[in-house]
């Protein structure tokens, strides 16, 4: 399941050493080189983006739901969801914390928790309007993270359809479950965090990537505990932005788990069209189909 091997390469007198990986229920490698810099990390001054005007202060201002939902937003006293205007799926929902600026350290577990709690919530009532098999709850957190506003956020996606992510896991969860054992039993098993179990994957999605594999369901509390510290982690050794995805199955296909990795840090002129669905999910997100940039280009080049 796990694979190994090293590539040498000369950079003039110098013999360079390349790792390179393979996992296989995803199918996926990675390469970890003798460099670094990869990771921008340095800490710059954003103070005027977290003074400016923002709608998600104003919660009368967003979109709300129509009434075969039943209520216009869902709400608690630290979170409240509702559409989203540019939605990614059938039903695609928003849950912005009620605070404006929250930096990475000050996420406690409760905090974390009544935003999930609103998106479990959702996840729930959309479940019980029409026959959906998959969710998850994302989060992009900072601008390189690819959040197109600075007031922190998740995503919460609900479908009939899996993400590619979740459908390389579908039909193969003695295999996933086999998979979750070598990596809690490797040199790279954190500890436990309640019913959380965290660990570094052995081919990671990103930098500085801890999974989550969660007993017995979507365990609101247990998550937020563990979210909490992943992300005190990641402020201790001096990263500002990050992406989370929670991964549900309904039908129970495979087990809830997570994936957290952080993002080049905050600068004051950044934004990345790079979020949780491209580095996450192995989706892209577009906003011209390839038939449109192909006429587009046919009138550029009169073809």
């Amino acid at each position: 399941m796990f694979h190994r091997w090293f590539e040498e390469a000369m950079v003039g007198e110098e013999i360079r050493r390349i790792e390179i990986r393979k996992e296989e229920i995803w199918g996926r490698r990675c390469r970890i080189i003798e460099r670094k810099g990869l990771e921008y990390t340095g800490m710059e001054d954003f103070n005027e983006l977290v003074k400016r005007p923002c709608i998600f202060c104003n919660p009368e201002k967003v979109s709300k739901f129509g009434e075969d939902f039943g209520t216009t937003m869902l709400e608690n006293d630290g979170a409240f969801l509702f559409p989203n205007i540019s939605p990614y799926a059938r039903h695609s929902g928003v849950c912005a914390f009620r605070k404006h600026y929250i930096k990475i350290d000050e996420f406690t577990p409760s905090l974390i928790a009544k935003n999930l709690e609103l998106g479990s919530r959702y996840i729930d009532k959309i479940g019980k309007m029409e026959e959906v098999r998959f969710a998850s709850i994302s989060w992009n957190y900072m601008m390189p993270a690819g959040a197109s506003i600075l007031h922190p956020h998740t995503q919460i996606l609900v479908d009939r359809h899996p993400t590619v992510y979740m459908e390389k896991l579908l039909g193969r969860r003695e295999e996933f479950e086999r998979y979750i054992e070598m990596e809690v039993e490797s040199e790279r098993f954190i500890g436990r965090v309640g019913k959380v179990l965290l660990f570094t994957p052995f081919v990671p999605y990103g930098y500085n990537e801890v999974g989550g594999i969660v007993e017995e369901g979507l365990q609101i509390d247990e998550i937020s505990k563990a979210l909490a510290k992943i992300l005190s982690y990641y402020s201790a050794i001096g990263r500002n932005s990050f992406n989370v995805s929670i991964y549900i199955s309904l039908e129970d296909e495979f087990p809830v788990h997570f994936r957290c990795i952080t993002r080049q840090n905050m600068g004051k002129y950044y934004r990345n069209d790079v979020a949780f669905l491209e580095r996450l999910h192995e989706e892209v997100v577009l906003e011209r189909s390839p038939e449109e940039v192909a006429e587009d280009m046919r009138n550029h080049l009169n073809c």
